[in-house]
C-alpha cells in the first residue's frame, strides 16, 4: 500500500484494537468489584496495549500480503504491548492517586511500549526511534482526549469511545511518524500492484518475487524474477547501493545493466523483470560530501606548485601560454599579419653612391 494508506489503516487498525480489548475488560474486569481499583486498571491496560501492539504489527502485513510472516511477529507485539499496557496503566494509577499527575502519564507510557514493539523485534534502531516518537505523541494525545470523555462516573459508551480515541492516536501518530521521519523509500512505478512503496528501515532489503520480501513483486511480471533478485545495502556512511544477486537476467538501474554494486541516488529507477521501481533518499550528506570534495580539489589547485619550463625555470600561473603568448598566425581562426613594407628614404637626402673596390696591383 501507499505510505499515505499505511498512516490510515495504522489508525484504523489501532482503534479496531482498542475497542475489542475494552470490549473484553468491561464486563471481565471493570464491574467486578471484589478487584481493586489498582488491580482493574492493570488488567484493562495490560490487554489494550495487547491489542494495539498486535493490530499495528500487522498493519505491514496488510501492505505486503505476507499473513504467516505477520503471525509470528504477533507474538513479540502482544507480549511487549501487553507488558507496557500494564506498566503505563500502573505508573498512570499510581502516579493519579499519591503524586496528582494526570492519568495521561501512563497511556503515554503505554504508547511508548507499544511503539518500540516492532523496533526491538526487528532489531532496527530507526524503526524503534520512530516507534518512540509517535507511540509517546500518540499516548499522550490519546491520553488527555481519554481522560476527558471517560471521566469517572462516565457510563459504558463514553468508556468505549475512550479506548477507540486512545487506540486511533497512539496507531495514526506510530504510523504518520514512520512515514515522516522516513530516509530511503521504494515505489513501484510500473509492473505488479504500482503505487506501492516500502520504507528501506533494514540494513539489507532484498528484491524479487519472494512473498516472504517486504515488496514482493510477484504475479506475471515478476514471472522471470529470482525468489531474492538483488538486495539494496544501506552503508555506514549512510548511502545505499545496490547490487544484483546473481540472478538470470539481470538488474538494470537507469537503463544500464549492473554488473556489481552501484551508489543509489535520489530518483532513481530500478529495473526488475516487467517491474519498474523508483528509489527516493531524502539523506543529505550526499551533497555535503560533493562540496567537501568540490573545496578539497580546489585547495589542492591553489596550493599546487607553479609549472616550471624545460630549462627548470619558473613559469607564471597561467602556464606556459601565459609566460609566452602564441605567435600571431599560430592560431587557425587568426590571420597571418602582412610582411611590414620598405621604409621610405629620409626626406631631403640622396642615396650615397656605391664605390667599387680597386684593382690588385700586377705581378712583378
Amino acid at each position: 500500500m501507499s505510505l499515505h494508506r499505511f498512516v490510515y489503516y495504522a489508525a484504523v487498525i489501532g482503534g479496531w484494537a482498542a475497542f475489542l480489548a475494552w470490549l473484553i475488560a468491561e464486563p471481565l474486569f471493570l464491574h467486578d468489584d471484589r478487584l481493586a481499583l489498582v488491580v482493574q486498571v492493570l488488567l484493562t491496560s495490560a490487554l489494550v496495549g495487547a491489542g494495539l501492539g498486535v493490530g499495528l504489527i500487522l498493519v505491514s502485513g496488510m501492505a505486503n500480503a505476507q499473513w504467516r510472516r505477520q503471525l509470528r511477529r504477533a507474538i513479540p507485539g502482544l507480549l511487549i504491548g501487553g507488558i507496557a499496557g500494564a506498566i503505563g496503566g500502573l505508573l498512570g494509577q499510581l502516579l493519579y492517586d499519591h503524586v496528582g499527575v494526570p492519568r495521561m502519564a501512563g497511556w503515554m507510557i503505554m504508547g511508548l511500549g507499544i511503539g518500540s514493539a516492532e523496533g526491538i523485534y526487528d532489531r532496527s534502531s530507526r524503526k524503534l526511534r520512530n516507534g518512540l516518537i509517535g507511540g509517546g505523541l500518540g499516548g499522550l494525545v490519546g491520553g488527555a482526549l481519554f481522560s476527558w470523555i471517560a471521566r469517572a462516573g462516565a457510563d459504558i459508551p463514553m468508556r468505549a469511545t475512550g479506548f477507540v480515541i486512545l487506540g486511533v492516536s497512539i496507531g495514526a501518530l506510530i504510523g504518520l511518524a514512520q512515514v515522516v521521519l522516513k530516509e530511503a523509500w521504494l515505489t513501484v512505478v510500473d509492473g505488479f500492484r504500482p503505487g506501492r512503496q516500502v520504507i528501506l528501515g533494514e540494513a539489507t532489503t532484498f528484491l524479487g518475487r519472494g512473498d516472504h520480501l517486504a515488496l514482493p513483486l510477484l504475479g506475471y511480471a515478476g514471472r522471470d524474477l529470482e525468489s531474492e533478485h538483488a538486495r539494496i545495502t544501506r552503508q555506514p556512511d549512510g548511502q545505499y547501493t545496490i547490487q544484483d544477486n546473481q540472478s538470470r537476467i539481470g538488474t538494470i538501474l537507469n537503463g544500464r545493466l549492473l554488473q556489481g554494486p552501484a551508489i543509489l541516488a535520489d530518483g532513481d529507477l530500478i529495473r526488475l523483470g516487467s517491474n519498474i521501481l523508483r528509489f527516493n533518499h531524502r539523506h543529505r550528506k550526499d551533497a555535503l560530501a560533493l562540496e567537501a570534495a568540490q573545496s578539497a580539489g580546489a585547495a589542492a589547485v591553489s596550493t599546487a606548485a607553479p609549472p616550471v619550463s624545460s630549462a627548470g625555470l619558473p613559469l607564471p600561473q597561467g602556464g606556459p601560454t601565459a609566460a609566452r603568448p602564441a605567435p600571431r598566425g599560430s592560431v587557425p581562426w587568426q590571420r597571418a599579419a602582412p610582411p611590414p613594407p620598405p621604409k621610405p628614404p629620409r626626406p631631403g637626402g640622396t642615396a650615397s653612391p656605391r664605390i667599387p673596390r680597386p684593382p690588385p696591383p700586377p705581378p712583378t
